[in-house]
């Protein structure tokens, strides 16, 4: 759901709080319990949840997943509608279908609140049965006798009563917003479905399970002035005695109740098509007449671009066999009614917020409102993608501009909704919480996997769980999946945690051996009580090289953690997070504070094949103290060596002579952490990742401690050979061929070019051939 804060909501919700002080306990049955929310640009707008059903209290009841709804056939007609009471009459009758899914089901409850009246229930259209109504809003059906495991029959519930709105106005009756003429909505989000139709659904406020989808029809009528947007596909509109009008909607995507809807005012109406590959669609706006103008109706044809463009991040709209349609409402933001969304504005972000819930939301619904972010935070992502990617091109700017215009204020919470929490409306809908911070973990996510494997991430999501329900778990699993790692510490600290990181940042640019190099220092200096010590993530550090700005990612882990790395040329400014990848409340730049050495270089290189070394240089990135014992060198066959340094205090590098020359073997180095650096103090960061790789270094993890671990070979001199031009140790008729394809030009391999003059005079010619054949007169 998207949202503008209305100040009429905190007017409701201020004459509550005057209704719960003056008129005692029964009035607040009757009042509003939530304060407002407000926010910049969206927030929740909260309204009439009431204090009596919140006083529902446990029964037996059988669990949610005994029964499999197949699906709800609604029939209702909404009169007696009354602008000054605020509700109407509704009566109907719903057929559901029920699949049993326990060996013995012999009771089925459903919610329906309990100002309605049931006046029958039927099983399979014939056999009445009983309905108690153990709570405010639940009722609870005896079947006429057990049905067996995936036994399907038929509960029929006519009801009928005078409407009462719960949570946002599940249920309204109002004059339409600017106008006179009546309206009647609904928006049941999240609990409220039972004050207006009869649906299996979880109790209210708790995390509850909107896992079990069904097929909906839904027939409305209404006075023939009315139209009535709703889900699916419209089969028809019948016109009825009088001067009534019925009509009739279906889909054939499962949907989860509280995204059951219809409105009924006196609309305008107008379509346009989406136009896709291999087909096209309608799209149906309903629009007041006194709103109806030019300008708002091109407001809401952005949807179509949004539409094209969506599907090329997310595939195509899930409901494209059946419509997409807006429709105006009095709420002050937007609800994502499957294949039907209702705006109280003509604001773009808002439309573009409510259509990417036909992905997220609808098509896969959080399948607790523990996991609301895997709705609203998708969404509210999705709003910054749009902005990246409307124009047809990728800008970047526009995206980190949208992202930064949703960070939140307050990290205090965690984008899970606790169980305890779901009994509170406006932290499950929490504009920080679920909303910003919600859109900001997959900002973060992005990140971290780049680019490719985030919108994979999205896709195998979408594959593994469309047209269903998923929680948090799911979509770690998802993650993990496509990324072959454990994301569990991503989940845990951005999704489960609470709080954000505030960091402070030194840097220095040195040449060391006449390499450049980034000193950089980056500290996490948050404190808030019951936030992680230590936030795990890649932080971008931009550096200034010659005018140009260079992008390096440092990995960040630790509570202070210390970088060299390799540069082109000297470092002149350097940019922390400067795009502000990572939600954190702070970032300030303090002078460098120097920390342990590093290992940047060693000669043997790791992995290099050496011609018997008389000597082991090891080049930190600062001057070092060290002593013999700091180091050791082991080779495989021949053991360990000895050796002396030639100086260890304030050195660099740190030089083993050796007494002689190396023999061939293969050996392995070993610097500890005795070894520390002359302005710190600090002992060696020397873990290496590669002992054979030069790629691995400079060593470390980014705090002091590992030893470092390097292996090289020492091997002995091969003296040239004239004529061997393979090198292979021997003259032979493979190196006559290599002269004569270097001399026609075939072989144009450095290596080969040189070894091939033979006489030295810098050219390859015929006098090279008259050479190698004086050299070995039998070729």
């Amino acid at each position: 759901m998207g949202f503008r804060a209305k100040r009429e909501a905190a007017l409701k919700i201020a004459v509550a709080t005057v209704v719960l002080v003056c008129a005692g306990f029964a009035a607040a049955q009757e009042a509003a319990i939530c304060e407002p929310v407000f926010g910049c640009g969206h927030a929740r707008t909260m309204a009439r949840v009431m204090l009596d059903e919140r006083e529902d209290v446990p029964f037996a009841r059988e669990a949610m997943g005994e029964t499999d709804v197949l699906s709800y056939n609604l029939d209702i007609e909404v009169t007696n509608i009354s602008t000054a009471s605020g509700n109407c009459t509704l009566a109907g009758t719903n057929v559901i279908t029920i699949k049993s899914k326990s060996a013995a089901l012999t009771q089925f409850t459903f919610r329906l609140r309990n100002n309605f009246t049931i006046t029958s229930a039927l099983i399979n259209g014939a056999t009445p049965v009983s309905v108690s109504n153990p709570t405010t809003t639940t009722r609870v059906a005896t079947l006429d006798r057990a049905y067996g495991m995936d036994e399907v029959f038929t509960l029929t519930i006519a009801y009928t009563g005078t409407t009462v709105s719960r949570g946002f106005g599940s249920i309204d009756v109002a004059n339409q917003s600017g106008g006179s003429t009546a309206i009647v909505e609904t928006l049941s989000e999240a609990y409220f479905a039972y004050t207006w139709w009869p649906a299996k659904d979880g109790d209210t406020f708790v995390p509850g399970d909107n896992s079990d989808k069904a097929l909906v029809s839904l027939a409305v009528t209404v006075p023939s002035t009315f139209v009535v947007p709703s889900n699916g596909v419209l089969q028809g509109v019948d016109v009825l005695s009088g001067s009534r009008k019925r009509y009739r909607w279906a889909s054939n995507y499962p949907i989860a109740t509280y995204l059951v809807s219809f409105a009924a005012t006196n609309y305008n109406t107008w379509s346009q098509t989406y136009n896709y590959p291999g087909g096209s669609m309608p799209v149906n706006f309903y629009i007041y007449p006194n709103s109806d103008s030019a300008g708002n109706r091109l407001a809401w044809e952005k949807c179509l671009t949004m539409l094209a463009t969506y599907r090329g991040i997310y595939g195509e709209y899930p409901f494209v066999n059946e419509k997409y349609g807006i429709y105006q409402f009095n709420f002050g933001g937007g609800m994502e009614h499957q294949t039907i969304t209702g705006e109280g504005t003509f604001d773009e972000s808002v439309t573009a917020h409510e259509l990417g819930h036909q992905w997220w939301g609808d098509m896969i619904t959080c399948k607790t409102w523990s996991d609301i972010w895997l709705n609203e935070g998708f969404a509210d992502y999705t709003e910054c993608l749009w902005a990246e990617r409307k124009t047809g091109a990728l800008n970047s700017a526009a995206y980190f501009s949208a992202i930064q215009a949703r960070k939140p204020s307050d990290v205090g919470q965690s984008v899970y909704v606790p169980a305890a929490d779901t009994a509170d409306m406006n932290r499950i809908f929490s504009q920080d919480t679920t909303y910003f911070k919600g859109g900001w973990v997959l900002h973060q996510l992005r990140h971290v996997v780049g680019d490719a494997m985030f919108f994979q991430i999205l896709a195998n999501y979408r594959a593994g769980f469309a047209y269903g329900a998923a929680d948090t778990e799911d979509f770690k699993a998802a993650a993990s999946a496509t990324t072959g790692q454990d994301m569990s510490w991503f989940f845990q600290q951005w999704v489960y945690g609470i709080g954000a990181p505030a960091y402070q940042y030194g840097w220095q640019a040195v040449n060391v051996n006449g390499q450049n190099y980034l000193l950089a220092r980056i500290a996490q200096t948050h404190t808030t009580a019951g936030y992680p010590s230590v936030f795990n993530a890649p932080v971008d550090l931009r550096a200034t090289i010659g005018g140009t700005p260079t992008t390096y990612s440092a990995w960040n882990n630790a509570r202070a953690e210390w970088y060299v790395i390799p540069t082109s040329g000297p470092v002149t400014a350097l940019a922390f997070d400067p795009d502000q990848w990572i939600l954190r409340t702070a970032a300030s730049n303090v002078a460098y504070a120097p920390g342990p050495p590093k290992i940047i270089s060693t000669v043997p290189a790791p992995g290099e094949a050496a011609a018997s070394p008389s000597s082991v240089s090891v080049w930190f990135h600062t001057n070092v103290n060290a002593t013999a014992a700091n180091f050791t060198l082991v080779g495989d066959v021949t053991g360990p060596q000895s050796f002396s340094l030639a100086s260890g205090s304030n050195v660099n590098p740190v030089v083993l002579n050796l007494p002689t020359a190396l023999p061939t073997d293969n050996y392995t180095l070993t610097v500890t952490t005795g070894v520390t650096a002359v302005n710190s103090g600090q002992g060696l960061d020397g873990e290496v990742a590669v002992a054979n790789s030069p790629a691995s270094l400079p060593s470390g993890d980014g705090v002091s401690g590992g030893n470092a671990v390097i292996r090289f070979s020492a091997v002995t001199p091969v003296i040239p050979v004239a004529g061997d031009i393979d090198q292979s140790g021997s003259v032979n008729g493979t190196d006559l061929q290599l002269l004569i394809d270097v001399l026609l030009g075939v072989d144009t391999d450095a290596g080969h070019v040189a070894r091939s003059d033979i006489d030295g005079n810098v050219l390859v010619d015929g006098d090279d051939v008259q050479a190698f054949v004086n050299l070995y007169p039998g070729f």
